[in-house]
């Protein structure tokens, strides 16, 4: 999996028009966090029915080597988060609750739709009437909130939700099990409702988060 942000920040403007490539951006829209990042290709990220529905973003992406995208919390916390897929069209590899945390640095799935498996699977946890099946995987010399690193993700491989459903995510489960599983976690940076789409994909998700 080829996952990972960028600490540059460029601006609203020319990521809008998914231009240059290895491009991140960062910002708040109706009282959100967001986040575009991309290599290769185009993406572009909106916000058409934000008005309405506070947490709601569209992301459209093409060719893309990779792209993780979306709109949450910055910083994140052991919250329950809501979301509704109302729309995912073309290739995506995953919907998942993302983030990070720092001292130490983790990057963390808990995928919805989509995969997210990899590495070494630790075991099972249910959670809001789903099972997930939990690995991890470490990534060396790669891309991070911290420029490249080498660091662990904690991934919660998930199942059963559908586009146009609304679903609850109580990450305080997921946490919980990794710090006793896994290793423990530090403190919480970004975390969104992402869509991720790598390997020359083309596609286009609108969803909200709450």
């Amino acid at each position: 999996m080829k996952k990972g942000l960028f600490a540059s920040v460029l601006s609203v403007v020319a990521l809008s028009f998914g231009v240059q490539p290895s491009q991140a951006s960062t910002g708040t829209d109706h009282g959100f966090w967001w986040q575009l990042y991309f290599t290769g290709g185009s993406a572009s990220i909106s916000f058409p029915q934000a008005g309405t529905y506070p947490g709601n973003y569209q992301v459209t992406w093409s060719g893309v080597n990779d792209v993780v995208a979306g709109k949450g919390w910055n910083p994140g916390s052991a919250r329950v988060v809501n979301y509704n897929c109302g729309e995912l069209n073309g290739g995506f590899n995953n919907f998942s609750v993302y983030g990070w945390t720092t001292s130490p640095l983790i990057e963390y799935y808990i995928c919805e739709m989509g995969s997210v498996a990899s590495g070494s699977q630790i075991g099972s946890l249910s959670s809001d009437g789903r099972n997930y099946t939990v690995y991890k995987h470490q990534q060396v010399n790669q891309p991070s909130i911290q420029g490249t690193a080498t660091f662990w993700q904690y991934l919660s491989q998930g199942g059963g939700a559908s586009v146009g459903k609304s679903y609850s995510v109580t990450t305080a489960n997921h946490f919980n099990y990794w710090n006793q599983h896994i290793g423990k976690m530090g403190a919480f940076n970004l975390q969104i409702v992402a869509v991720e789409a790598y390997g020359g994909k083309s596609g286009t998700c609108n969803a909200t988060a709450w």
